[in-house]
């Protein structure tokens, strides 16, 4: 056995915790020439991470800045568990220099970040064709580099079994059988393997050596615009600061349409001298990418602030994206299915009232599920989501959404309500007994009335008031559009 393969088994059996800056051991020779579909994945294991809460904020933006590390090597990685990532090199290799040059660059990211956050350095590595072996490798401690398949049944023989990520039960029977590494799983006939030990863990093992398909999610780093424009002048005329404006929307537009993404929130700071920059926001119902559209909005909401002082500069920030879906053109002579009916022709419209008025001006009425009038109905600013969703109303009955702060009280005189005249009864009525278990509890009839002027009313009769004072148990709950 030479000294490479032993260094290797030394490595398989202690089961030591490397550093990243150690080398990759080569447990076999790289090949001349590489088939471009043959991939190899670079896995890492963080000891540190073993006992880590995956679900905390601490460990999920470190598992972001270790991706983002990790993305700079590669177009292809993935977060594999809480503590072991992957991404694929082969494309990089020829880029970067070879293994050892990526080897290099991440050392110094992953050193750098694991200092920052004052953690041991101590980092596990594999490199092989297919990502479920490297993960193996890295968490074995192998600290291996293999190129071929054809030498995977090699290099992952001398692993522990106890170190696969299977369950404990699952492990004590490997050790009751007298099954201490792969190699000795590889001697049994196959065809009693998934009778022993189940078709799981047969398919693990086959995902190792690249018989199975093993895919793998993708890590996509959060997508964030920003673009900036400066001046050595100052600008008090906001007439002057369109120019500006319009030519970062260029540039955010170009951005959103590579990407194939639309803006849903906006901030534009404007930048002064001796003052704290001067925030606009601009919220959208429904995400644009449209040039026109969004320097409308901009400019009025412009128009409807004042700045602090003159504008230095200006900064435009897009952190909510949504992906667009695009709609593929009907055949020639065949018309579209038209949106008639919906709310999407008076978005824009509704937009340009709250970039002139201010987001909590646009208001938006939500219905819930409760019987209690008062409580059946939320108002909430125009962008934002509720913890409310639409109800259908019953068309026999239907309430008013306009809905009076207090009940008004209705005045009787001869026998009849009036409210600016006297009112007649259209339908009712609707009665009401809900919030008995608590002290608000609700008993009324409601009617449907109008008086002289075409006001159609929502009045209800108290029937909790009715005992006590007739005169008093009418009010006037909600009005009709």
């Amino acid at each position: 056995m030479n000294s490479r393969f032993s260094q290797a088994s030394f490595a398989l059996h202690g089961l030591h915790t490397a550093p990243i800056s150690k080398k990759l051991i080569n447990h076999d020779t790289p090949p001349r020439q590489r088939s471009k579909q043959e991939p190899l994945w670079y896995a890492v294991y963080f000891p540190q991470f073993a006992s880590a809460n995956s679900q905390s904020a601490i460990h999920l933006k470190r598992q972001q800045q270790i991706a983002q590390a990790l993305s700079a090597l590669s177009a292809t990685v993935t977060i594999a568990s809480v503590d072991s990532f992957s991404f694929e090199v082969a494309s990089s290799l020829n880029y970067f220099g070879g293994i050892d040059s990526i080897r290099k660059r991440l050392s110094d990211s992953l050193t750098a970040l694991l200092e920052a956050w004052q953690l041991p350095t101590q980092v596990q590595h594999a490199v092989s064709p297919t990502p479920a072996a490297s993960l193996l490798m890295a968490k074995a401690g192998c600290n291996l580099l293999v190129y071929r398949k054809n030498n995977l049944r090699a290099a992952l023989g001398r692993i522990p079994l106890q170190a696969l990520p299977l369950p404990k039960k699952k492990k004590r029977q490997f050790h009751n059988s007298g099954l201490n590494i792969l190699r000795d799983i590889w001697r049994l006939p196959s065809h009693q393997l998934g009778q022993r030990f189940g078709r799981d863990f047969l398919k693990q093992l086959d995902q190792c050596l690249g018989h199975v398909a093993n895919p793998v999610p993708t890590y996509n780093s959060p997508e964030q615009f920003s673009s900036e424009l400066e001046w050595d002048f100052s600008i008090e005329n906001k007439q002057l600061l369109l120019p500006g404006i319009e030519e970062l929307l260029e540039r955010l537009c170009a951005f959103l349409q590579t990407r194939e993404l639309a803006a849903n929130r906006l901030v534009l700071r404007f930048l002064h001298e001796h003052h704290a920059p001067t925030l606009l926001h601009l919220d959208l119902r429904q995400a644009s990418r449209q040039h026109a559209h969004l320097m409308l909005l901009l400019e009025t909401r412009l128009h409807a602030i004042s700045l602090h002082a003159g504008c230095i500069g200006m900064r435009l920030e897009v952190t909510h994206f949504q992906t667009v879906s695009l709609n593929s053109a009907t055949l020639k002579g065949i018309d579209a299915a038209s949106e008639t009916g919906t709310h999407a022709d008076i978005l824009p419209l509704l937009e340009e009232l709250q970039a002139r008025l201010g987001n909590a001006a646009v208001r938006r009425i939500y219905l819930r599920d409760e019987h209690c009038p008062e409580f059946a109905s939320q108002d909430i600013a125009f962008g934002e989501v509720g913890n409310t969703h639409a109800v259908s109303t019953d068309k026999s009955s239907p309430r008013p959404f306009w809905l009076l702060p207090q009940p008004v009280h209705l005045k009787k005189s001869a026998g009849r309500l009036f409210y600016h005249s006297s009112l007649h009864l259209l339908s009712g009525p609707e009665r009401i007994e809900t919030h008995w278990w608590n002290k608000q509890e609700v008993k009324r009839d409601y009617y449907i009335a109008s008086n002289r002027q075409g006001m159609r009313l929502w009045i209800f009769h108290e029937r909790m008031l009715a005992d006590i004072d007739t005169e008093q148990a009418w009010y006037l709950h909600g009005i009709f559009a």
